[in-house]
């Protein structure tokens, strides 16, 4: 009797910690579209882990980082969150297969004022004017 629940146990564990991640996903997506984002891609999650040595003990800490793709005027541009946290950045601009950083870009915007970023003389990651389409939406 005690084989069959320790296996049952585990998969309803595992089952309970999925919707956790689907859901602060779920949540980043939902916000995009709050802002005025529309196509919008599938989200991921980044994990990663730090150790931090402080005296003779390490201490361990994890951060999960969600992802989305989001396709504005033929540009594909990667919105980063950290879960938990309020706010989002544009992380990446994705263009012939390279993700070059756009550092310095500002947090939060929305649709809008994205556009009028792309517009702008502001300075841009490289690969930029291969992919920014003006009259697209």
């Amino acid at each position: 009797m005690k084989r069959r629940i320790l296996p049952a146990l585990l998969v309803l564990g595992c089952a309970a910690a999925l919707p956790a991640c689907t859901s602060s996903e779920d949540k980043f997506v939902a916000e995009l579209k709050a802002a005025g984002f529309t196509n919008i891609g599938e989200p991921s999650t980044e994990k990663s882990k730090k150790s931090k040595k402080v005296g003779k003990r390490t201490i361990k800490s994890s951060e999960s980082t969600i992802e989305v793709i989001v396709r504005v005027k033929g540009c594909d541009l990667e919105f980063a969150k950290t879960s938990g946290q309020s706010g989002y950045w544009l992380d990446e601009l994705h263009v012939n297969g390279q993700e070059p950083d756009w550092p310095g870009y500002p947090e939060n915007l929305n649709r809008d004022q994205v556009v009028k970023l792309l517009a702008d003389s502001s300075a841009k990651p490289n690969g930029f004017s291969s992919c920014y389409q003006p009259n697209e939406s």
